[in-house]
Protein backbone atom coordinates (compact mmCIF):
# COMPACT_ATOMS: atom_id res chain seq x y z
CA UNK A 1 0.00 0.00 0.00
CA UNK A 2 1.87 3.55 -1.11
CA UNK A 3 0.33 6.79 0.55
CA UNK A 4 0.44 10.04 -0.77
CA UNK A 5 -0.49 13.00 1.62
CA UNK A 6 -0.82 15.27 -1.64
CA UNK A 7 -1.08 19.22 -0.67
CA UNK A 8 -2.99 20.30 -3.92
CA UNK A 9 -5.93 22.45 -2.32
CA UNK A 10 -8.26 22.34 -5.53
CA UNK A 11 -8.21 20.10 -9.02
CA UNK A 12 -7.01 23.09 -10.61
CA UNK A 13 -4.07 23.64 -8.63
CA UNK A 14 -3.11 19.64 -9.48
CA UNK A 15 -4.00 20.87 -13.62
CA UNK A 16 -1.62 23.36 -13.25
CA UNK A 17 0.94 21.31 -11.30
CA UNK A 18 0.84 19.01 -14.74
CA UNK A 19 1.17 21.66 -17.20
CA UNK A 20 4.37 22.51 -16.15
CA UNK A 21 5.99 18.98 -16.52
CA UNK A 22 7.94 18.91 -19.95
CA UNK A 23 6.54 15.69 -21.02
CA UNK A 24 2.90 15.90 -20.14
CA UNK A 25 2.03 17.33 -24.00
CA UNK A 26 -2.16 17.24 -23.39
CA UNK A 27 -4.72 16.85 -20.05
CA UNK A 28 -8.40 16.38 -20.52
CA UNK A 29 -11.42 15.65 -18.72
CA UNK A 30 -14.71 13.58 -19.35
CA UNK A 31 -17.79 12.39 -17.13
CA UNK A 32 -19.95 14.80 -15.27
CA UNK A 33 -17.61 16.69 -13.04
CA UNK A 34 -16.00 19.76 -14.40
CA UNK A 35 -12.36 20.39 -12.62
CA UNK A 36 -14.14 24.41 -11.18
CA UNK A 37 -16.40 21.79 -9.14
CA UNK A 38 -15.13 21.12 -5.68
CA UNK A 39 -18.58 19.79 -4.27
CA UNK A 40 -18.96 16.79 -1.84
CA UNK A 41 -19.89 13.43 -3.96
CA UNK A 42 -19.14 12.16 -7.02
CA UNK A 43 -15.47 12.00 -8.20
CA UNK A 44 -13.53 13.24 -11.03
CA UNK A 45 -12.02 11.71 -14.41
CA UNK A 46 -9.18 13.07 -16.55
CA UNK A 47 -5.98 11.71 -18.33
CA UNK A 48 -3.03 13.24 -18.67
CA UNK A 49 -1.19 12.87 -21.76
CA UNK A 50 2.49 12.18 -22.30
CA UNK A 51 4.47 12.20 -25.35
CA UNK A 52 5.91 8.92 -24.99
CA UNK A 53 4.48 6.10 -22.26
CA UNK A 54 5.89 6.40 -18.99
CA UNK A 55 5.10 2.81 -18.28
CA UNK A 56 4.88 -0.72 -19.23
CA UNK A 57 1.94 -1.61 -16.61
CA UNK A 58 0.51 1.25 -15.00
CA UNK A 59 -1.92 2.84 -17.33
CA UNK A 60 -3.85 5.33 -14.58
CA UNK A 61 -4.15 6.35 -10.82
CA UNK A 62 -6.13 6.93 -8.03
CA UNK A 63 -6.05 9.42 -5.18
CA UNK A 64 -7.58 12.18 -3.46
CA UNK A 65 -7.73 16.23 -3.40
CA UNK A 66 -9.81 17.90 -0.71
CA UNK A 67 -11.79 14.78 -0.25
CA UNK A 68 -12.70 14.49 -3.96
CA UNK A 69 -11.70 11.00 -5.74
CA UNK A 70 -9.66 11.26 -8.55
CA UNK A 71 -9.83 8.85 -11.41
CA UNK A 72 -6.62 9.88 -13.61
CA UNK A 73 -5.46 8.17 -16.69
CA UNK A 74 -2.05 8.03 -17.92
CA UNK A 75 -1.70 7.50 -21.15
CA UNK A 76 0.67 8.71 -24.49
CA UNK A 77 -0.16 9.71 -27.59
CA UNK A 78 1.25 6.35 -28.72
CA UNK A 79 -2.26 4.81 -26.93
CA UNK A 80 -4.44 6.33 -29.26
CA UNK A 81 -2.75 4.76 -32.65
CA UNK A 82 -4.39 2.61 -32.85
CA UNK A 83 -7.21 1.70 -35.11
CA UNK A 84 -9.56 0.46 -32.81
CA UNK A 85 -8.95 1.21 -28.83
CA UNK A 86 -7.57 -0.97 -26.59
CA UNK A 87 -10.25 -1.14 -23.90
CA UNK A 88 -13.32 0.10 -23.75
CA UNK A 89 -12.41 3.54 -21.25
CA UNK A 90 -10.39 4.83 -24.16
CA UNK A 91 -13.76 5.35 -25.60
CA UNK A 92 -14.44 8.61 -23.21
CA UNK A 93 -11.48 10.48 -25.19
CA UNK A 94 -14.14 10.54 -28.07
CA UNK A 95 -16.33 13.10 -25.68
CA UNK A 96 -13.94 14.79 -23.69
CA UNK A 97 -13.07 18.33 -22.92
CA UNK A 98 -9.39 19.42 -23.30
CA UNK A 99 -7.98 21.50 -20.53
CA UNK A 100 -4.59 21.46 -22.08
CA UNK A 101 -3.30 21.36 -25.34
CA UNK A 102 0.69 21.79 -26.28
CA UNK A 103 1.44 22.95 -29.79
CA UNK A 104 -2.10 21.85 -30.87
CA UNK A 105 -1.27 18.05 -30.67
CA UNK A 106 -4.19 16.92 -28.55
CA UNK A 107 -6.60 18.44 -30.92
CA UNK A 108 -5.73 16.42 -33.41
CA UNK A 109 -5.05 13.43 -31.63
CA UNK A 110 -8.85 13.82 -30.66
CA UNK A 111 -9.88 14.68 -34.37
CA UNK A 112 -8.37 11.75 -35.56
CA UNK A 113 -9.86 8.80 -33.35
CA UNK A 114 -13.60 10.76 -33.70
CA UNK A 115 -12.76 9.39 -37.26
CA UNK A 116 -11.08 6.11 -36.07
CA UNK A 117 -13.22 5.36 -33.20
CA UNK A 118 -16.69 5.86 -34.21
CA UNK A 119 -19.27 3.38 -33.37
CA UNK A 120 -21.07 2.72 -37.01
CA UNK A 121 -24.65 3.51 -36.77
CA UNK A 122 -25.89 0.80 -37.95
CA UNK A 123 -25.43 -2.45 -35.72
CA UNK A 124 -23.90 -5.45 -37.74
CA UNK A 125 -25.60 -8.86 -37.85
CA UNK A 126 -22.37 -10.18 -35.00
CA UNK A 127 -24.31 -7.34 -32.68
CA UNK A 128 -27.42 -8.06 -33.90
CA UNK A 129 -27.29 -12.54 -33.42
CA UNK A 130 -24.93 -11.33 -30.17
CA UNK A 131 -27.69 -9.43 -28.19
CA UNK A 132 -30.83 -11.96 -29.28
CA UNK A 133 -28.50 -14.89 -28.02
CA UNK A 134 -27.28 -13.59 -24.69
CA UNK A 135 -30.57 -11.88 -23.81
CA UNK A 136 -32.40 -15.13 -24.19
CA UNK A 137 -29.27 -17.48 -22.38
CA UNK A 138 -29.63 -15.25 -19.63
CA UNK A 139 -33.68 -16.12 -19.93
CA UNK A 140 -33.28 -20.00 -20.24
CA UNK A 141 -30.29 -19.98 -17.09
CA UNK A 142 -32.74 -18.71 -14.78
CA UNK A 143 -36.19 -20.44 -16.18
CA UNK A 144 -36.11 -23.57 -14.10
CA UNK A 145 -33.62 -22.55 -11.24
CA UNK A 146 -34.69 -19.24 -10.39
CA UNK A 147 -35.53 -20.39 -6.70
CA UNK A 148 -32.40 -22.63 -6.62
CA UNK A 149 -30.36 -19.60 -4.76
CA UNK A 150 -31.68 -17.11 -4.30
CA UNK A 151 -29.08 -14.56 -3.39
CA UNK A 152 -27.93 -15.69 -6.70
CA UNK A 153 -30.73 -15.43 -8.56
CA UNK A 154 -30.84 -11.83 -7.95
CA UNK A 155 -27.21 -10.97 -8.39
CA UNK A 156 -27.51 -12.23 -12.01
CA UNK A 157 -30.73 -10.57 -12.26
CA UNK A 158 -28.85 -7.54 -11.63
CA UNK A 159 -25.83 -8.19 -13.28
CA UNK A 160 -27.57 -9.21 -16.81
CA UNK A 161 -29.32 -6.14 -17.17
CA UNK A 162 -26.35 -4.10 -16.81
CA UNK A 163 -25.16 -5.82 -20.02
CA UNK A 164 -29.34 -6.26 -21.27
CA UNK A 165 -28.47 -1.67 -20.51
CA UNK A 166 -25.21 -1.87 -23.04
CA UNK A 167 -26.89 -3.35 -25.26
CA UNK A 168 -29.43 -1.60 -25.42
CA UNK A 169 -27.89 1.85 -25.50
CA UNK A 170 -26.14 0.40 -28.69
CA UNK A 171 -28.77 -0.49 -30.62
CA UNK A 172 -30.12 2.97 -29.57
CA UNK A 173 -26.70 4.13 -30.86
CA UNK A 174 -26.33 6.13 -27.50
CA UNK A 175 -22.87 7.13 -25.99
CA UNK A 176 -20.87 4.04 -24.86
CA UNK A 177 -19.88 3.82 -21.06
CA UNK A 178 -22.83 6.36 -19.71
CA UNK A 179 -25.27 4.42 -17.41
CA UNK A 180 -26.83 7.42 -16.09
CA UNK A 181 -27.00 8.76 -19.37
CA UNK A 182 -29.17 5.68 -20.95
CA UNK A 183 -31.41 5.41 -18.04
CA UNK A 184 -32.29 9.25 -18.50
CA UNK A 185 -32.67 8.33 -21.99
CA UNK A 186 -35.21 5.86 -21.68
CA UNK A 187 -37.00 7.40 -18.86
CA UNK A 188 -37.52 10.23 -21.38
CA UNK A 189 -37.95 8.34 -24.61
CA UNK A 190 -39.50 5.28 -23.63
CA UNK A 191 -42.18 5.18 -20.59
CA UNK A 192 -43.38 1.15 -21.04
CA UNK A 193 -39.54 0.17 -20.55
CA UNK A 194 -38.95 2.67 -17.84
CA UNK A 195 -41.88 1.41 -15.80
CA UNK A 196 -40.41 -1.85 -15.75
CA UNK A 197 -37.40 -1.10 -14.53
CA UNK A 198 -38.44 0.66 -11.45
CA UNK A 199 -40.42 -2.20 -10.65
CA UNK A 200 -37.77 -4.98 -10.99
CA UNK A 201 -35.71 -2.72 -8.81
CA UNK A 202 -38.72 -1.93 -6.12
CA UNK A 203 -40.08 -4.95 -5.44
CA UNK A 204 -38.29 -7.80 -3.29
CA UNK A 205 -40.61 -10.48 -4.84
CA UNK A 206 -38.00 -13.02 -6.85
CA UNK A 207 -40.46 -14.06 -9.39
CA UNK A 208 -41.54 -10.67 -10.46
CA UNK A 209 -37.97 -9.37 -10.76
CA UNK A 210 -37.09 -12.00 -13.44
CA UNK A 211 -40.67 -11.51 -15.23
CA UNK A 212 -39.60 -7.67 -15.53
CA UNK A 213 -36.05 -8.73 -16.80
CA UNK A 214 -37.77 -11.17 -19.73
CA UNK A 215 -40.05 -8.04 -20.23
CA UNK A 216 -37.05 -5.97 -20.68
CA UNK A 217 -35.53 -8.49 -22.82
CA UNK A 218 -37.91 -8.84 -25.17
CA UNK A 219 -39.12 -5.20 -25.61
CA UNK A 220 -35.30 -4.07 -26.12
CA UNK A 221 -34.85 -6.58 -28.40
CA UNK A 222 -38.03 -6.09 -30.72
CA UNK A 223 -35.87 -4.24 -33.18
CA UNK A 224 -33.37 -6.63 -33.84
CA UNK A 225 -35.83 -9.33 -34.47
CA UNK A 226 -37.11 -10.08 -31.45
CA UNK A 227 -35.41 -12.73 -28.86
CA UNK A 228 -33.45 -16.15 -30.43
CA UNK A 229 -35.99 -18.16 -31.16
CA UNK A 230 -36.35 -22.16 -30.35
CA UNK A 231 -35.96 -23.67 -33.54
CA UNK A 232 -33.85 -21.21 -35.19
CA UNK A 233 -30.33 -21.47 -35.94
CA UNK A 234 -28.12 -18.42 -34.67
CA UNK A 235 -24.48 -17.93 -36.71
CA UNK A 236 -21.28 -17.04 -34.95
CA UNK A 237 -19.48 -15.07 -36.91
CA UNK A 238 -16.24 -12.69 -37.06
CA UNK A 239 -17.22 -9.06 -36.22
CA UNK A 240 -16.54 -7.65 -39.51
CA UNK A 241 -18.17 -10.46 -41.61
CA UNK A 242 -21.34 -10.41 -44.03
CA UNK A 243 -22.89 -13.86 -44.09
CA UNK A 244 -25.03 -14.86 -47.09
CA UNK A 245 -28.13 -16.96 -47.03
CA UNK A 246 -26.21 -19.43 -49.28
CA UNK A 247 -23.40 -19.88 -46.99
CA UNK A 248 -25.84 -20.57 -43.82
CA UNK A 249 -27.95 -22.99 -45.97
CA UNK A 250 -24.21 -24.59 -46.66
CA UNK A 251 -23.10 -25.31 -43.15
CA UNK A 252 -26.61 -26.37 -42.23
CA UNK A 253 -26.62 -28.70 -44.07
CA UNK A 254 -23.30 -29.98 -43.62
CA UNK A 255 -23.95 -30.25 -39.84
CA UNK A 256 -27.64 -31.32 -39.74
CA UNK A 257 -28.26 -33.45 -43.21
Amino acid sequence: MLIDNNTFKDIDSFIKHMMKKEKVVGIVEYGGRAYTDMSVGGDYDLTVIFDKPISKNITGVHFHISGIPIDCMLLSIEDFSNDVPDNEFLLAHLNCRILFDRDDIIKRVLDDIKIKWKMPNGLSEYEKNTFRFTFKHVLDKLEYRLHDNELYSKYFIYSSFDWFLQCYARIKNLEVGKPKDHLNYIRNNDTYLFNIINRMYETDNLDEQFEMLKKCANHMATSIGGLWLGNEILFHTKPDSEVSESEQKKIRSQIFE
